[in-house]
């Protein structure tokens, strides 16, 4: 199937926003505010689970690399184009919700990638940077999914990227490396029940560079196998078992998306495929069942410092949060959690005078991303005056004369005005430039050190409402599904007769904080 037709179109944002709302059910999420639905869903299941300590639904919505400042972000922004806050930050605002923070570093590094950061929820041990439930020694950790078929739950992921991407392996997988994709598609077969995301290449039998006919194995096993919006739009509660791969790799960005009605068309959106996902565990998995969702390219939108990217994944993410909440007001007995695996790049609103509040609504009205805006400025490298069209056009901002000269410069991979090193790039170097237009300033193009937000709701919901390791998801989580499997662990000292580990010497946190 081909995906990613190189026309734009002119879909609206509430055409696009309306979408994906469509197999919902009810249609609450369309026609409740979030601060209504957030405490609806607080009533139901107050009213419940009075003394239940222990959820029979777990939903965990990771938005990958989603910095403190993302939330404020999404809101305000959410409130000028949307003209609506977010469901994020009401269950924040919410008395009924817990809130607290994850400690989020590696075994290696204070700074996690998501495979680590992943690994550490998915297994209850530190791995290093980019392995999966594995130690350098070859140690393979048991991940939570294996944990729930074997109490009788069911298991799902539904995630903007390949579905073997880092987040969603980490919680059904053990794999030396994250990069090696092909090979953990194979081990997805009976590993978890519901997949949903991009990555086909991973699985068909063309795509793959072994000619395995993955798919064809899926659909042996009892798989329902689909590969547009469509086809999981039509999906019933009857179908158990749900492989579902929307384009060849990651789906594409929510901004790209809105601009491109035959991709509305062909590729579901999270909020969708986690309604999917919701309908399909409910309906076969009486005694209990796990979900995660993954707001995945918000991490990526970071990585290239693009706000447009970064914000609006971060409210297709939200309206999947606005799928579970809806899910949950029904069925109390489920606990929503929402956070993050790492910060990124740490994107912030900085104060311009009064224009501030103008200059964040730019970002709502941008028509692509920064790779949108790169493509489409390579044949105008030596032309300011093209380059600075370019950019009216997709980004809807007006630069001056001098810095469409910068960019010129910037396309030609001279980026001596930068004194940054992690910025000297070309998207650090041009969303530094237009930082001076929308108002959104950047650290790095990096992930970093911070504490990431939680937001819990539902029974045992008190589990998450303190600063707590990343690795005590694990434990929480197995304790729920009644589990009592404990992973070992690695230290430092011991990771470094199998690794090279350069840089830290030890933990602290972990020295007074045991």
């Amino acid at each position: 199937m081909t995906h990613r037709p190189s026309t734009p179109g002119n879909t609206s944002r509430r055409q696009f926003l309306s979408l994906s709302a469509l197999g919902i059910g009810s249609g609450a999420l369309l026609a409740t505010s979030p601060n209504l639905l957030v405490a609806e869903t607080a009533a139901s299941i107050a009213r419940t689970n009075s003394g239940k300590k222990r959820p029979q639904k777990i939903i965990f919505l990771v938005s990958d690399g989603m910095s403190h400042g993302v939330i404020g972000l999404a809101e305000l922004m959410s409130l000028q184009v949307r003209r609506k806050g977010t469901y994020f930050a009401e269950l924040l605002r919410n008395r009924a919700a817990s809130k607290g923070f994850f400690e989020t570093h590696s075994l290696d590094s204070f700074v996690p990638d998501s495979a680590a950061a992943g690994s550490a929820w998915g297994s209850g041990s530190r791995v290093m940077n980019g392995a999966l439930n594995m130690f350098p020694d070859g140690t393979s950790l048991v991940p939570i999914f294996e944990l729930a078929r074997e109490a009788g739950w069911g298991t799902g992921i539904a995630t903007t990227v390949t579905v073997t991407h880092a987040t969603p392996a980490s919680f059904i997988v053990s794999h030396p490396t994250r990069g090696e994709e092909q090979e953990i598609a194979v081990k997805y077969l009976n590993a978890a029940d519901v997949i949903l995301g991009g990555g086909f290449s991973r699985f068909k039998e063309d795509s793959r560079p072994d000619g395995r006919n993955l798919e064809g194995e899926f659909i042996q096993a009892g798989y329902k196998v689909v590969d547009t919006r469509q086809g999981l739009l039509e999906l019933t509660p009857a179908d158990k078992k749900i492989l579902g791969t929307f384009d060849r790799g990651a789906l594409p960005y929510t901004v790209d998306q809105m601009a491109n009605p035959d991709w509305v068309s062909a590729i579901p959106t999270l909020a969708e495929m986690t309604a999917k996902a919701l309908e399909s565990l409910e309906e076969n998995h009486s005694s209990g069942w796990m979900l995660q969702v993954e707001g995945a390219r918000v991490d990526h939108a970071a990585h290239t410092n693009d706000a447009a990217g970064l914000l609006w994944d971060q409210l297709a993410f939200d309206d999947a949060i606005g799928v579970c909440l809806e899910f949950a007001a029904k069925h109390p007995e489920t606990l929503i959690v929402v956070t993050s695996d790492h910060g990124n790049a740490n994107p912030g609103l900085s104060y311009n005078g009064s224009g501030t509040n103008a200059m964040l609504e730019k970002v709502g009205h941008a028509k692509g991303t920064t790779h949108a805006v790169r493509a489409a400025l390579n044949p105008h490298a030596n032309n300011p005056a093209d380059i600075h069209d370019v950019i009216r056009d997709i980004l809807q901002i007006d630069i001056s004369k001098e810095h469409s000269e910068h960019v010129s410069r910037m396309l030609q991979n001279d980026f001596d005005m930068v004194v940054n090193r992690q910025l000297r790039n070309f998207n650090g170097a041009f969303n530094s430039l237009i930082s001076n237009y929308n108002g959104v300033s950047w650290i790095s193009t990096q992930h970093t050190e911070d504490y990431t937000v939680i937001a819990a709701i539902g029974p045992g919901q008190e589990h998450f409402g303190s600063l707590i390791k990343n690795t005590e998801a694990f434990r929480i989580m197995a304790d729920f599904i009644g589990s009592g499997h404990q992973n070992p662990v690695m230290t430092l000292e011991d990771a470094r007769e199998h690794a090279s580990i350069s840089g830290v010497t030890h933990f602290p946190i972990d020295q007074f904080h045991t």
